[in-house]
């Protein structure tokens, strides 16, 4: 009852069926003012009076559909504007992948027609490693004077005769990275490849030696020799900023469990500035070359006899137990 007492109050308040509300009362009061004189005006008013109460009922009832009409509509347009948000953004994103992978693939497409180009220019060539270092040699003697020369090898053995000879003639910097000899009591290497370490210098001194007072064949160059603990990984050799070989050494072992070691044996890269590959791969040799500084002894000795060549040990490890 005080709900529809509140009703009605928030109906009049608001100026709504006020012809409802009025015509309910007074149809009640002239039915009881009336009903003695007569009975049949009563009974009708009665009933115009009910009539209007089920109108206003109707009225309230239809009130009610149109306004949840109305929040259902505001809802479905809530959905389909979601709805369209989301279409876009999903439509928006299936764009930038798309945009993303067509980007990536032009870019993999220019490395290729980079790649295709630095070697139809020569200026990128895979090749077994002799051939592409004999190319090395002539590329230095045709062009200027390198100020440094850094090679990074296991014992260097085959750098001895072909290389490092006519480079020693020249007046430059040569930095040679060579594995030292306890590394091969550890991995238990096989075969001779442990003396070689010690015929690099020995051998060039004789040479220096034999040639010392020939202005036309005397060695010019310096050789530092950084010997280095770690197994050997990467074989290569970088000129200045110009151009650089890179190949890498297998280990493998045989059936007495001796470790075998090649190198030589596996084509390289030769790659020159011009490359777009060159700089990240100078960047490696560069970082190697920083890692194996910290193996090496800070001062170096001078090879008996010799003014040239120059010699930093190894840091010490502790002896291999049997």
């Amino acid at each position: 009852m005080r709900r529809y007492l509140r009703e009605v109050w928030n109906d009049i308040l608001k100026g709504e069926n006020l012809d409802l509300y009025i015509i309910i009362p007074t149809a009640l009061v002239i039915g009881i003012l009336n009903f003695a004189s007569s009975t049949l005006s009563a009974i009708t008013l009665g009933i115009l009076a009910m009539m209007a109460h089920s109108l206003l009922s109707n009225r309230k009832a239809t009130n009610n559909v149109q306004s949840s009409t109305k929040e259902l509509k505001e809802a479905t347009n809530n959905v389909q504007s979601s709805t369209n948000d989301l279409k876009a953004e999903i439509i928006n994103e299936v764009k930038e992948a798309t945009n993303n992978v067509q980007s990536s693939t032009n870019d993999l497409k220019a490395e290729i027609i980079n790649f295709r180009k630095a070697i139809n220019n020569g200026n990128l060539e895979i090749a077994q490693q002799d051939i592409l270092y004999a190319e090395l040699i002539k590329w230095i003697f045709q062009n200027k004077t390198p100020e440094k020369i850094t090679f990074i090898q296991h014992s260097g053995v085959l750098l001895r005769d072909k290389i490092l000879a006519p480079l020693m003639r020249l007046n430059t910097k040569i930095i040679l990275y060579q594995q030292c000899d306890q590394i091969w009591d550890r991995l238990n290497l096989g075969g001779d490849t442990k003396d070689r370490i010690s015929q690099i210098p020995r051998e060039l001194y004789l040479r220096e030696r034999n040639n010392r007072h020939d202005p036309n064949n005397c060695y010019n160059a310096h050789l530092y020799i950084k010997r280095f603990y770690s197994p050997a990984s990467v074989r290569a050799v970088l000129v200045d900023s110009d151009v650089l070989i890179i190949s890498w050494y297998v280990y493998s072992q045989d059936e007495q469990g001796r470790t075998n070691i090649k190198g030589s044996e596996y084509p390289g890269v030769m790659v020159f500035k011009e490359t777009t590959e060159f700089n990240i791969l100078k960047l490696i040799l560069e970082t190697i070359c920083k890692d194996l500084d910290q193996e090496c002894l800070d001062q170096p000795e001078d090879y008996p006899g010799s003014q040239l060549i120059h010699i930093y040990e190894a840091k010490p490890h502790p002896p291999v137990n049997p």
